[in-house]
């Protein structure tokens, strides 16, 4: 693919991006891989590449999309054909314009959209309070969580672990303590079926019963579990 035409996408993806966005990236292949443009739009995703590789997921055919500034990954619901029983994703990687097309797709897509980013926001979605914690995984990492009135953003410089959920994204959240906090999410666990992925962390602050209480009761209402 031609470097002046790949230039040209990253231009009009700043041009049309509340409709659309384009952006060059390069898909991995258990072998290599090939380079394309990526479009996003309200129809969905789509990838155009080289030796025949083109794709178009609508966003009801994404079983899960996950987004990172490095890259994207696509869990469809096609069967893969390397792993019998297993769901076919597609691994795209580059650098991928996050917060901006996590903004577009929030809009668009439901608890399947992952992000990997930490998209505090501003107006309804600006933190009220936050927390510096310690998130208990492996590896672990250090960062802060931010808890806004319809997000909870964790934002660390480990690569891959920083993430923004809506409350809609959380399943539940849980506490042994003011010092610890567990958010389950209904993003999938890589070593569960179809399970929900918890983050366990060590608050380096407590929380306030206070404040706990109110959190789960917003998360709740938005699930509609409660009026």
């Amino acid at each position: 693919m031609a470097l002046g035409k790949t230039a040209n996408c990253i231009i009009l993806a700043g041009a049309v991006w509340a409709s659309a966005a384009q952006f060059p990236v390069r898909h991995e292949h258990l072998r290599k891989g090939c380079l394309g443009i990526m479009t996003v739009d309200e129809s969905g995703v789509s990838f155009a590449g080289e030796k025949k590789h083109a794709w178009h997921w609508k966003y009801q055919d994404i079983q899960e999309l996950k987004l990172s500034p490095g890259g994207i990954r696509l869990l469809t619901y096609e069967d893969s054909k390397h792993l019998p029983g297993a769901d076919r994703e597609y691994r795209f990687t580059g650098k991928i314009p996050a917060v901006e097309l996590y903004r577009f797709l929030k809009e668009r897509m439901d608890q399947r959209l992952v992000a990997e980013v930490a998209e505090a926001g501003q107006g309804p979605e600006a933190p009220r309070w936050q927390i510096p914690v310690k998130h208990r995984g492996r590896p672990g990492s250090q960062g802060t969580l931010a808890f806004g009135a319809d997000s909870i953003v964790y934002a660390t410089a480990r690569g891959g672990e920083s993430r923004t959920w809506r409350y809609s994204d959380i399943d539940t959240i849980s506490s042994s303590g003011p010092l610890q906090l567990t958010i389950t999410t209904f993003e999938r666990a890589a070593l569960h079926y179809q399970d929900r992925k918890e983050f366990n962390f060590a608050l380096q602050e407590p929380i306030t019963e206070a404040r706990y209480n109110q959190l789960w009761l917003e998360i709740e209402k938005k699930n509609g579990r409660i009026q």
